[in-house]
């Protein structure tokens, strides 16, 4: 197993270090494509009646968030 430290990374040219983020993301994509699905938690989503419709300007409420 390849092992590298931080400082060996940095000093690394582009090239090794894109090549290293590409095994990085292999290793990545085989672990989550082996991992179970019933490690994934399963959920529902409950409707409820706020008694009337309710309207939301969005960008309004994005700008009252922001400032």
């Amino acid at each position: 197993m390849l092992r590298l430290t931080l400082r060996e990374i940095q000093e690394a040219s582009v090239e090794e270090r894109l090549h290293l983020i590409e095994v990085i993301l292999q290793s990545l994509k085989k672990d989550i494509e082996t991992t179970s699905p019933a490690s994934k938690k399963i959920f529902t989503v409950r409707k409820f009646s706020l008694g009337a419709e309710v309207h939301v300007d969005r960008d309004q409420l994005y700008n009252e968030l922001i400032n």
